[in-house]
């Protein structure tokens, strides 16, 4: 039992001390360029939200599973005192709130992969108890972010960078789960195979934020435009995949394989594509909607055709989406952000969609307002 609660006052002394930070620590590095009031304030939100989030889905059933606590009525009250417990300590603790979107972004980031990385290790000491998952990720999601913090304290860093930045930690950790998936390792016992995709995993994610980190160097590329490459990416996964389904390909490892290829051909094009325009948050989520709608009615073309090959629909998807891409970004090339009386389109981010991943929440697809 000390064993447990120590751990658990661990997690939450180090999460104190990521967020607990006074305004003159949370102000940034020397070189950092100045910033208004409204911009160092703009990542306040995300951090109460995701430790709230981490409130309800980690840190409370974690420590109902560390204390063993069985009663129906302690395990609810509980779950409710910490998750309502984070979001007003999270609340207290960033009043003078200093770092800014791009930069709470990051220490995001760092908690994200603190809680894989947490989740990862007793994978590799092939440990069989749920006790020591719980612990690891709960004290791996503070230690994340509090190193995200200290590597990021040199400078001021801009939402479209560490966006990207997101993304490559996920295509990083990505491919380091699909390199041993094409080494073909399924002869190994079940044990040796989780502990070599979870060591790939965990040198891929670093990896792909350094990658991601080397190449914006002496870049500078806008939270729209940023949007616009991840999508680039995820359109090249899915074309080059979609390619080997036309030609009737069903090796697995194949179709992986190519999207593994077609993700960084897509990003390239995505950047020489968005080069020479300007692209908002708003307009780029207006193009990302553009394919997605494109997608779907492409779609709707293939099944009207009662088809029962798959070739129909896949042609419908990779044409729908390009085409809906196309027309969205043309028609909005001469549009300005959305204003309070404007039509505002939001869809997800690749990092909502893995922030969904790793909670299991769902996330609005489309919002529209008006």
């Amino acid at each position: 039992m000390r064993h447990t609660t120590t751990t658990w006052a661990l997690s939450w002394a180090l999460s104190l001390a990521l967020l607990g930070r006074p305004a003159e620590a949370l102000a940034g590095g020397s070189g950092e360029p100045q910033a208004g009031p409204d911009d160092r304030r703009s990542g306040r939100r995300g951090i109460v939200t995701w430790a709230t989030i981490y409130g309800f889905s980690l840190y409370g059933p974690g420590t109902i599973q560390l204390l063993d606590i069985e009663s129906e009525r302690r395990v609810a009250g509980l779950q409710m005192l910490i998750g309502g417990g984070s979001f007003f300590w999270a609340l207290e603790g960033t009043r003078d709130y200093q770092l800014g979107a791009g930069r709470s972004l990051l220490i995001l980031g760092g908690s994200w992969a603190g809680t894989l990385y947490g989740l990862g290790v007793p994978v590799l000491f092939k440990s069989e108890n749920d006790k020591a998952y719980w612990a690891a990720a709960m004290i791996g999601t503070p230690a994340g972010g509090l190193l995200a913090y200290g590597l990021s304290s040199h400078r001021w860093f801009e939402r479209g960078e560490t966006d990207l930045m997101v993304a490559g930690g996920l295509s990083g950790g990505l491919y380091g789960v699909a390199i041993p998936y094409l080494l073909d390792i399924e002869d190994l016992d079940e044990w040796t195979q989780a502990r070599i995709y979870v060591a790939s995993a965990m040198v891929g994610t670093p990896a792909g934020v350094w990658t991601a980190t080397r190449w914006l160097r002496g870049r500078s590329i806008s939270q729209g435009r940023a949007h616009l490459l991840s999508l680039g990416g995820v359109v090249g996964a899915g074309y080059a995949s979609g390619v080997l389904s036309l030609g009737d390909v069903e090796n697995p490892r194949a179709h992986v394989l190519a999207a593994m290829l077609g993700a960084p051909l897509g990003t390239y094009l995505g950047h020489r594509w968005t080069g020479e325009e300007e692209y908002t948050p708003a307009r780029a989520r207006w193009i990302i909607l553009g394919a997605y709608v494109g997608s779907l009615f492409g779609t709707g073309v293939a099944l009207l055709t009662d088809s029962e090959e798959h070739q129909p629909y896949v042609l419908g998807n990779i044409l729908g989406s390009a085409a809906g891409i196309w027309y969205s970004h043309g028609l909005t090339r001469e549009s300005r952000s959305p204003g309070p009386e404007r039509a505002s389109v939001s869809v997800p981010s690749l990092g909502q969609w893995a922030a969904m991943g790793l909670t299991g929440l769902p996330v609005e697809l489309v919002r529209i307002t008006f």
